[in-house]
């Protein structure tokens, strides 16, 4: 799986996020209209608008502040020349986990035939060979049941597991919709849903939950639709996760968010447009490819949210989410661009912080022919995490990460899944 980057942005200063429902526009209405004769004077108004924002909650709080300690290392959870059951049996997607029905842990980090390491804790897992995912391959663009990855499980009991897919058509190995045979200008990317019933030991087919009102195209020239979703995550009732959209029609490039009540029907889920969850992503193999505007996300400003999200947190002493990312780009303007695991804050996960480096380190991304390995697919999670799906942290986590071997300049099929540890604290300079 290859997630999509962003253009290097250069890192502006901290400001407010769009007015929305619940900012300036959702008070605006309680205010009495301002006029001579009875109504209110400036003065008062005035008042009135400075007590309406002190008393209101920020867009988003402080930042905190990620960081790897001084002194930690790396520490190996799973060796592919040891552990592997095949040369393909790789860790090629962001570290996941959950507690199953019996209070064992789950960890998923797969390639698209996935397999779990299990054991009774975050510091203690095995890996099985046991298939427990893999899409079948299908030609038909419309069954979205090509190259699966299954990525963002979730479980509310242990025992039943909803998993969003990362779902990958390779139209260049299809000719007749292809011509070019072009890797890259015939990838359409969507989310699928798939469900296990047995705690995750195995998962039926998908089903399709989102992408571009757009069918498939062998000519565009470049990949399409919504790729890599994040880890799923609870918040007042609603689960919510994201994706990078790639720009095709009135869809726009960047991080789209999305949630839903009902995680058994995808369905249900609904993507920001900009003020509210009101997106409908429309089937266009079924519903036709009619109003696309309607059924397009509306990306997350991109100074705050560069790059794809692979992994979100709740940070819980300030109730704080934290968005994990990988890339390059500049912490503050005129400065060098650097490589590594780059994070966000956010109090709604709609107002973002303006990213800060977490861990400077190589990654897969940058071509850079000097290192023997590479980084790729950041993940936080925390051992002692309370919620069942490992989406909060204390403070003192751990960081995942896969990790490359590279040979002539390229990726080897040598990965392993890596971790190092990380503090999230209250930032002293706000």
């Amino acid at each position: 799986m290859r997630i999509p980057l962003a253009p290097t942005l250069p890192l502006r200063g901290s400001l407010p996020p769009p007015l929305r429902r619940g900012g300036l526009e959702g008070h605006a209405a309680k205010f009495p209209p301002l006029r001579s004769g009875g109504g209110l004077g400036w003065g008062q108004y005035a008042g009135i608008l400075l007590a309406t924002f002190l008393l209101a909650p920020p867009a988003h709080a402080a930042d905190l502040r990620v960081s790897v300690p001084a002194g930690a290392t790396l520490e190996t959870v799973y060796d592919h020349r040891t552990h592997a059951c095949e040369d393909w049996d790789v860790p090629d997607a962001p570290a996941r986990a959950w507690r199953a029905a019996d209070g064992s842990v789950r960890l998923l980090a797969a390639h698209t035939r996935a397999r779990v390491l299990s054991g009774p804790s975050l510091n203690d897992l095995r890996h099985a060979c046991r298939i427990v995912f893999q899409s079948a391959k299908r030609d038909d663009p419309a069954r979205f049941d090509d190259m699966g990855w299954l990525t963002s499980p979730y479980t509310l009991d242990g025992t039943t597991v909803y998993g969003l897919v990362h779902n990958e058509y390779h139209g260049h190995k299809r000719r007749d919709l292809c011509p070019t045979g072009d890797y890259m200008a015939c990838w359409w990317n969507a989310l699928t849903l798939t469900v296990s019933h047995d705690g995750g030991q195995s998962f039926g087919p998908a089903r399709y939950v989102a992408g571009v009102p757009y069918r498939f195209r062998g000519d565009l020239g470049k990949r399409a639709g919504l790729f890599a979703p994040s880890n799923i995550v609870e918040r007042d009732g609603w689960y919510y996760a994201m994706a990078f959209a790639e720009a095709i029609g009135t869809q726009k490039r960047g991080v789209c968010l999305m949630r839903t009540r009902d995680l058994a029907d995808p369905a249900s889920w609904r993507a920001w447009d900009g003020r509210d969850f009101t997106v409908r992503f429309r089937d266009p193999y079924i519903q036709g490819e009619a109003d696309p505007e309607a059924s397009v996300c509306a990306p997350l400003p991109p100074d705050r949210l560069p790059f794809t999200v692979t992994s979100l947190v709740r940070h819980t002493p300030s109730g704080l989410y934290v968005a994990v990312m990988a890339g390059r780009r500049a912490e503050r303007k005129g400065a060098e661009p650097v490589s590594g695991v780059w994070v966000s804050t956010s109090a709604d996960l709609i107002g973002w912080s303006a990213p800060r480096l977490a861990w400077a380190a190589p990654l897969l991304t940058d071509k850079n022919c000097a290192v023997d390995e590479t980084f790729y697919y950041p993940a936080i999670l925390d051992p002692d995490a309370r919620s069942r799906n490992f989406e909060d942290t204390d403070g003192n986590a751990q960081l995942y990460l896969t990790r490359l071997a590279q040979k002539n300049c390229k990726p080897t099929r040598d990965r392993d899944l890596v971790r190092i540890m990380i503090r999230v604290e209250p930032s002293q300079d706000g």
